[in-house]
């Protein structure tokens, strides 16, 4: 199993991603779209979802991580609980009723067995492990400057190497710039 880096490469976070787009699709149209208060607990049940996901895992211990996946799968039910009220109202078609509820679904057992592996022993010997390495061995080892975060250096905005330099010339993704030769 690769270890991710950034919480978009986890299943869990994909798929409640994906239930908090659709269900704001399936809002924004008919009837439900003008019912304020439900249209906005059903998005908020599924954003949380998808934020509890990427919180937890900035909290680093498997443990911590675990527990906002718990968040994140109560606000599944959640949501899967308002879809079917939804459906029940007219809100919703059984095809968009069942295509929802079982995105949620698929989004609750991703989380659950990401929090199974959080809560094994594996889990808790690899965090260690990863905390023992970084101590052994820092990125930086040399005992010499760093020269981005040497605080006497340049602040120059308009540095040529600004990764934020809106006038960049060479910015392949500005609509303005210069076209390829």
């Amino acid at each position: 199993m690769a270890i991710a880096t950034r919480y978009e490469e986890l299943l869990s976070w994909q798929r409640m991603h994906e239930l908090n787009i659709e269900v704001f699709r399936a809002t924004d149209i008919g009837r439900v779209s003008r019912d304020f208060k439900f249209r906005d607990e059903i998005r908020d049940a599924a954003d949380s979802a998808e934020r509890n996901v990427a919180e937890g895992f900035a909290r680093y211990t498997p443990a911590a991580f675990a527990n906002f996946l718990d968040y994140s799968r109560a606000s599944a039910a959640e949501t899967r609980s308002m879809l079917r009220k939804g459906a029940e109202c007219g809100y919703f078609s059984a095809e968009d009723f069942a295509r929802l509820d079982n995105l949620a679904a698929r989004g609750a057992q991703a989380v659950a067995k990401l929090q199974r592996y959080l809560r094994s022993p594996q889990a808790k010997s690899n965090a260690a492990r990863r905390r023992y390495s970084r101590r052994l061995h820092p990125k930086n080892e040399s005992n010499e400057s760093n020269e981005s975060n040497d605080p006497n250096g340049s602040n120059d905005p308009n540095d040529p190497n600004d990764p934020n330099d809106p006038n960049d010339p060479n910015d392949p993704n500005d609509p303005n710039g210069a076209s390829p030769r």
